[in-house]
């Protein structure tokens, strides 16, 4: 059974450094996706993971829809993290960004957070 709290997703598992998402988008990264969820990620200097979830305004209008698909990965992310079985030591900086015009299911947005969540852990190990 898990421990109390192993699913939290707090406020230091938030990427909100302007600095550091600079650095994640400028160059040194690596990139994958699945569509609608495009993963981009990198090395982070600390030993904790951060994530960042972006839906922009000329996929999704409709702010509504954009929360929508902002909790739905934020989510997934949540349940599925412990996917990453990153070493101790090593944390990454992740950026998910939505690449569709469209709504999708809880259930097909969590299996894509899923698969990306395997490939980049094994790609990082």
């Amino acid at each position: 059974m898990d421990k109390p709290g192993t699913h939290k997703l707090s406020k230091s598992e938030r990427l909100c450094s302007r600095k550091a998402i600079e650095e994640l988008f400028k160059g040194g990264h690596k990139s994958m996706s699945a569509y609608p969820i495009r993963a981009v990620f990198m090395p982070s200097g600390t030993a904790e993971t951060r994530l960042l979830v972006s839906v922009p305004k000329r996929c999704l209008k409709h702010a509504v829809d954009r929360n929508r698909v902002k909790r739905q990965v934020r989510e997934a992310y949540r349940l599925n993290k412990a996917l990453l079985h990153l070493p101790e030591a090593m944390g990454l900086n992740i950026a998910f960004l939505w690449t569709s015009n469209e709504l999708f299911p809880t259930k097909a947005v969590t299996a894509k957070v899923c698969n990306l969540l395997q490939r980049i852990h094994e790609s990082v190990v």
